[in-house]
């Protein structure tokens, strides 16, 4: 398969694996998110129709159970109460009326053969006369022993109601007595008050029993179940055991949660259980049905298949329309690939020339106005890139040869100061601390153009390797030896601590190696004022650099936003700490780029006011190093340090000027190199006194340092006009009356929109390179008089 080939179908690959979740996907979850709960309430209304038909045969129960309410009435209404409950008449006449009374109820209730008990309970509640039902003869008889007793409370609330009122009693299950007689396995008791004749008082009530399970039987396809699993089987004696719980397993959970439910066994049987009655000891009696389950199931494959059949329809419209749209797109995108291609490849415009809506066309316009943007640019970055190399070749020179002029003398200087500074000379001791002052500012000189040298041969990528086994422990000793003394007059610890897993040696450049762990060593000791310096060797699981050396110091530390910073040239974690411990800020950009060098990086780690820890981590072997750049990047020095304005060769200074106490003074915040050295020249011409600073914060603790006096301030602008604003605000409210003016360095751009500075406190703005007449029109009014630019010059008087 050809690759465009490949891309092709990679690309509607893509395209329908979006339409897919953008397009079908939201469907999709849809459909399977409400196809369950469609089937489950389906199955729900199923339920509930059969619950309907179920309660639709018991709705003919009901209808006897109110006709029976109605024979209760009837039968209250009895013509000689009182001789009925025997309260009041002779026993004969007592007797002949029950008599009477029972050749009565046997007419009456001849074919009520769910009636199979009348009870009279006079008002103190005592039974005093009943007739059952022979369950043979069907015939009604009083009986030597009291019949079944219906629940005392129920007898109370039927003696407490109202002439004609009925009450029903729950169901009573009686599983012993109905194994004798199976008519009262299941039965329930009406009472209502007897209604005595012209308005008697009420006697007592007449309490009707009836057997439910005789007419529960004429209901088929029913099972009765009491709550203990045991069947009730109407018209038979019950058995006591838990058998429905063994022939439907998951029952008894059914039950326990006392609500209608569906229990499905195997072979697809179903059957709907509903808590029908409330029985007398406040359980309930479960009727059972079956229920067929083939229509829903039929309902729901053919539901089942309707969906994945849209579904399926759905994706092969989306693949058509998906091979459709790559067509398209692989179209376009042939074209402007290889268009790209021959821009970035021979740097010449291209035309793209589209048809179609009005979008697409205006695209083609744009990207052929890009192409010869690129173009233009492609050259003039070509262009650049050559003047770059030629200015950085240039600068090496420059530095090489004023290292070499620099040299000569300064060798000179630190021989003379040394011998001036030893004992034995003849100078008195002030004078000889004066020369060794003199000595230690060599030294520190000579320490700063080593470290620009090394900055500028590793940005030309002359700086050559010369791997050779290194032994750890023997360099490391060495590296404490060197340092010791500079620790003599502190309370500082100087240590070295090898860890067992640790190397002992590897391969790589030891001059390197050496120049990293003293810049480390030299930033650890300046920076500590007591405590320890350790040097750590260990081992790290890492592959490809194993080796891990680490100086550890319990110095002020370095806050967590300036870790990154401290790393370019020329920069330091707090502007003020330059002031106060010394250095150029070379030391951990040179250190950064010779790791890089040695196939290492650095790794720091550090809180304010507990310590640093810098971590070198090396492969065993330079050789083995996954790889080391040619050429370090020219990022370490912000502008060539040999560009120097040449009008500076001649610069001569006022001295009287410049020590002159309480003399005006201007502060310069600018990082641009040619910028400073431009500036401070041509201050110092004019006899003024300079002090500069990189950032806000050097520039604050330079002004707390140097007093009162400070009439200019020369900022830099910053990356944005709002943050050019900001820092004079905070230049001004952080300084003291008088307040020194405040011009702005910007470019002469007119869009730039540093004029709008000039409403926040800024006197001037100053373009750049600057011009030398404006900035004496600043100076003589800001400074309220002409600034004479030295000796032997002109005078420069405002409107010149």
């Amino acid at each position: 398969m050809s690759p465009a080939r490949a891309s092709g179908v990679k690309l509607r690959a893509y395209i329908l694996l979006f339409l897919l979740i953008f397009g079908l996907m939201p469907l999709i979850l849809a459909a399977l998110i409400n196809l369950p709960l469609v089937l489950d309430r389906t199955a729900l209304f199923y339920q509930r129709a059969y619950l309907q038909n179920l309660r639709a045969d018991f709705r003919d129960l009901d209808q006897h159970l109110a006709s029976r309410h109605e024979m209760i009435r009837f039968l209250a209404k009895l013509p000689e109460p009182g001789l009925i409950l025997g309260a009041r008449g002779e026993s004969d006449q007592i007797d002949r009326a029950r008599a009477r009374y029972t050749t009565w109820i046997n007419q009456i209730l001849v074919d009520q053969h769910d009636v199979i008990q009348i009870l009279f309970v006079d008002a103190e509640g005592q039974e005093r006369f009943w007739l059952v039902r022979d369950a043979h003869t069907q015939e009604w008889r009083p009986t030597a022993q009291p019949p079944q007793i219906p629940n005392r409370q129920f007898i109370d609330a039927g003696l407490q109601s109202q002439t004609g009122a009925v009450m029903v009693s729950r169901i009573r299950v009686d599983a012993r007595t109905g194994v004798d007689d199976p008519r009262r396995l299941m039965t329930l008791d009406l009472v209502s008050p007897i209604g005595g004749e012209h308005g008697d008082p009420e006697p007592g009530v007449v309490v009707l029993t009836i057997d439910v399970g005789g007419l529960a039987q004429f209901y088929r396809n029913t099972l009765w179940v009491n709550h203990d699993g045991s069947y009730l089987r109407p018209g038979q004696p019950a058995s006591g055991q838990p058998e429905a719980f063994e022939t439907f397993p998951g029952l008894a959970a059914i039950f326990a949660e006392g609500k209608l439910a569906l229990w499905k066994g195997g072979q697809g049987r179903q059957m709907l259980w509903v808590p029908m009655f409330l029985t007398e000891d406040g359980f309930p009696l479960w009727v059972g049905r079956v229920v067929d389950p083939s229509p829903l199931d039929a309902f729901r494959n053919e539901l089942i298949v309707r969906v994945l059949t849209i579904i399926a329809a759905l994706v092969l419209a989306v693949m058509v329309l998906a091979r459709w749209i790559a067509a398209r797109v692989e179209h376009f995108g042939h074209e402007l690939l290889g268009g790209i291609q021959r821009i970035l490849r021979d740097g010449q415009p291209l035309r793209f020339s589209w048809t179609g809506p009005r979008e697409l066309r205006e695209l083609g316009e744009r990207l052929t106005e890009l192409a010869a943007t690129h173009a233009e640019h492609l050259h003039a970055a070509r262009a650049h890139t050559r003047e770059l190399e030629r200015s950085n070749r240039y600068k090496s020179q420059f530095l090489a040869n004023v290292s070499h002029e620099l040299r000569t003398p300064l060798n000179s200087i630190l021989l003379l100061s040394k011998m001036l500074g030893a004992e034995g000379n003849g100078l008195s001791p002030a004078q000889r601390r004066q020369a060794q002052v003199i000595h230690e500012a060599g030294r520190d000189l000579r320490a700063l153009i080593d470290d620009i040298l090394d900055i500028s041969r590793i940005e030309s990528g002359r700086l050559g390797l010369n791997p050779e086994p290194v032994e750890l422990r023997p360099m490391l000793e060495d590296l404490i030896e060197l340092f010791s003394p500079q620790l003599a007059d502190k309370p500082v610890e100087l240590s070295l601590r090898l860890e067992p897993d640790a190397p002992e040696q590897i391969r790589t450049d030891r001059d390197k190696l050496r120049q990293i762990l003293k810049n480390f060593l030299a930033n650890a000791i300046k920076f500590t004022e007591r405590g320890e310096v350790r040097i750590e060797v260990g081992a790290r699981a890492e592959s490809d650099r194993p080796l891990a050396l680490s100086v550890i110091d319990t110095g002020i530390g370095i806050p967590p936003d300036k870790q990154e910073i401290i790393f370019e040239a020329f920069q330091q974690a707090d502007g003020s700490t330059r002031r106060r411990y010394g250095g150029t800020g070379l030391g951990l950009a040179i250190s950064r780029e010779l790791a890089t060098l040695l196939g290492g990086v650095i790794e720091v780690e550090s809180t304010p006011g507990v310590g640093s820890r810098f971590a070198l981590l090396l492969p065993l072997s330079l050789e083995e190093a996954a790889s080391a750049p040619e050429s370090m990047p020219a990022s370490a020095v912000s502008e060539p340090l040999g560009a120097v304005d040449e009008d500076t060769s001649d610069v001569e200074v006022n001295s009287e000027s410049l020590s002159e106490p309480g003399a005006p003074w201007v502060l310069i915040i600018e990082r641009d190199v040619k910028t400073l050295v431009r500036l401070t020249s041509e201050l110092s011409r004019r006899g003024l006194r300079v002090q500069t600073a990189a950032d806000l914060d050097e520039a604050l603790e330079t002004l707390r340092e140097e007093g009162e006096g400070c009439a200019l301030v020369l900022l830099a602008a910053q990356v944005s006009t709002e943050m050019t604003c900001d820092t004079i605000r905070t230049l001004l409210a952080e300084t003291q009356e008088p307040h020194p003016a405040v011009a702005i360095l910007g470019a002469a751009d007119p869009d730039s929109g540093l004029k709008a500075c000039l409403g926040v406190g800024a006197v001037a703005l100053l373009t750049k390179p600057f011009d030398p007449d404006a900035l004496t029109r600043l100076l003589t009014q800001v400074i309220g008089q002409p600034v004479s630019e030295g000796p032997n010059r002109r005078q420069i008087t405002e409107g010149t």
